[in-house]
């Protein structure tokens, strides 16, 4: 499957484009993770029938998300695959394209049709009743937070007692630059985690803690590197932000960046084209991480202020708010790297 992803990057490319509204580099991208994750979850499944074999579980459900289209759709499905398992998957309802042409490349590839059955559709009319139906022995999911806790509530009322979940949920992402930091390079950084992909990634950076000193210089580069984002159609090679998914996502992060206008709040926001689904590029002033309620699933920057002597404070309040996904770190002092690192509970940490 992964050769004939490679010989079809074009039109998987284009699939990704038209139907997640992906740049075409990010479309491109897109098809190599998935590569890797074939490889990945084949080379794992070899290592691990030598060193610690064990048996299928049954009948697993895989839903993916719509912003990662191919990738994720299929790395679930490949590691269950991998595992022994047969696999129902549920695409998100606005991919079901790059989908279908997923699982017939796997097909072609040799897979038995009956190790993989596609059921696209929303989740109240298949999502639900595949999650709930006690023959499952599983579900891989990725998306909210929200949905995740149905999903885990339907597998305890329903299935049997062997039944898992795995997981993969939104994130209220952290990156600390502290005065030692280099400007260009944190918000070459900065620019890229908040408004790549239209800040639709769950490892999108969502809050941005300044130390006080460097705030003023950081933040006049970053509005100065944000008026040179090229925001448009997607299938041009220029284009830097891409619209967000559909109707529905663009007025509720306009209706929290028109909230946040009112409140003084706002302090940065780009212009957009007026057709389509696209969204301004924002930069949203907040005192911390305590403010964030919700994770706003597009290209809105939160930022804050922080002193050097409260960095363990700062800390420990990320930690406590229980959404780790992904952490930045920027600065050029080793002990604060340790002392940070050492401290932080979260899944995936980038320093510099």
């Amino acid at each position: 499957t992964a050769d004939l992803y490679e010989s079809n990057v074009a039109e998987l490319t284009a699939l990704a484009t038209r139907e997640a509204g992906k740049t075409v580099l990010d479309g491109i991208a897109e098809v190599r993770e998935a590569v890797d994750f074939l490889n990945y979850y084949a080379n794992e499944a070899e290592r691990l029938e030598a060193e610690e074999p064990g048996a299928p579980c049954g009948v697993f459900v895989c839903i993916s998300p719509w912003n990662f289209p191919l990738a994720i759709f299929t790395g679930q499905i490949a590691a269950a695959l991998a595992a022994g398992n047969a696999v129902i998957a549920k695409p998100a309802e606005q991919t079901p394209l790059i989908a279908a042409r997923a699982v017939e490349l796997m097909r072609e590839a040799g897979l038995p049709a009956a190790a993989l059955q596609l059921l696209p559709g929303d989740g109240p009319t298949v999502g639900g009743p595949l999650t709930s139906d006690a023959r499952i022995a599983g579900v891989c999911f990725t998306g909210s937070t929200e949905v995740a806790q149905i999903i885990h509530r339907a597998l305890a009322e329903n299935a049997g007692p062997d039944a898992v979940l795995i997981a993969e949920t939104g994130g209220l992402n952290v990156m600390v630059v502290d005065s030692t930091a280099l400007t260009e390079q944190a918000v070459r950084d900065i620019l890229i985690s908040s408004f790549q992909s239209a800040g639709q990634r769950c490892s999108a950076l969502r809050l941005l803690y300044v130390q006080e000193e460097a705030k003023d210089r950081l933040l006049e580069m970053l509005y100065g590197a944000m008026d040179t984002l090229t925001i448009g159609d997607p299938w041009n090679c220029d284009t830097d932000v891409s619209p967000v998914i559909d109707a529905e996502a663009k007025g509720d992060i306009e209706a929290y960046t028109a909230a946040c206008k009112e409140q003084g709040k706002l302090l940065k926001l780009l212009p957009a084209p007026a057709d389509g689904s696209y969204v301004s590029p924002a930069v949203v002033e907040v005192s911390g991480i305590a403010d964030l309620e919700r994770e706003i699933f597009g290209p809105v920057l939160h930022v804050s202020s922080f002193e050097a002597r409260d960095i363990d404070r700062l800390v420990d309040t990320v930690n406590a708010r229980g959404y780790g996904l992904t952490f930045g770190l920027h600065t050029r002092i080793d002990d604060r790297v340790q002392q940070i690192v050492e401290r932080l509970h979260v899944g995936n940490t980038y320093i510099n």
